[in-house]
């Protein structure tokens, strides 16, 4: 999503939810974008990248069961300041997803709730720029908590390392074929420029693996533009 428009709805929701209590970390959410100057430097921000594992894709039934994410600021992965925690998701987690992400019923079962983690990841997030692959599926779990807490979405910016991969990596692509967007997924790009990853499928392994990717996808746009905030996001908000 574009500053402008962002700011725009942020505003409307300001003014709808104008007197009505509610909790530090929301009222501080509702200010997450007043800092933002698309002419600054990109690099000027900080980031948080986030990943989560789930117990499955869709969307309405599945839930979270960890949440990994990592502070880049300056353009430098802040190693020391990590969230990582199993969830509790309130629901079995299939096979087939035990399989990919490795995390059993009895690792989650004194796990906190999706509510009470999330209020400290909120806190963790503060008012930084969050960043995902695929960032529109992460984001839905996020809002899907922010929503039952608070009564309204997410108001960071989000950015998407897939979006930002295709606009900057991948040739246009005018008649929607996309068959070169395999090339935008965790494991090409992490072939395409030497990562390592050691934890691959763990949420916090999959954060450290997308945060190295957004790093690099970074350098590029400041090689070929002048790497302001307004570029980033024309690159890599959502919608």
């Amino acid at each position: 999503m574009k500053l402008v428009k962002a700011k725009l709805k942020n505003r409307l929701l300001r003014l709808r939810l104008r007197g009505r209590r509610l909790p530090p970390l929301a009222r501080g959410n509702l200010h997450a974008l007043d800092h933002l100057d698309p002419a600054r430097p990109a690099r000027d921000y900080s980031f948080v990248v986030v990943d989560l594992e789930t117990t499955g894709l869709d969307l309405q039934k599945d839930r979270v069961v960890s949440v990994g994410a990592l502070r880049l600021a300056q353009g430098r992965v802040r190693l020391g300041e990590i969230f990582s925690e199993l969830v509790n998701p309130g629901r079995d987690i299939p096979p087939e997803s035990i399989k990919i992400h490795g995390i059993k019923p009895d690792q989650v079962a004194g796990a906190r709730k999706a509510s009470q983690v999330f209020q400290d990841f909120l806190a963790f997030l503060g008012s930084d720029i969050l960043v995902a692959h695929y960032a529109g599926f992460d984001l839905h779990f996020i809002n899907f908590t922010m929503k039952r807490l608070y009564g309204f979405p997410l108001q960071n910016l989000v950015l998407d390392t897939v979006r930002m991969c295709r606009n900057l990596l991948l040739p246009s692509d005018p008649y929607g074929v996309a068959e070169h967007t395999r090339r935008c997924n965790l494991d090409a790009l992490c072939e395409r420029f030497a990562i390592q990853v050691p934890e691959r499928h763990t949420s916090l392994g999959d954060a450290l693996a997308t945060a190295l990717i957004f790093q690099r996808l970074l350098a590029r746009l400041e090689k070929n533009n002048t790497g302001t905030l307004g570029e980033l996001l024309r690159a890599a908000a959502l919608d």
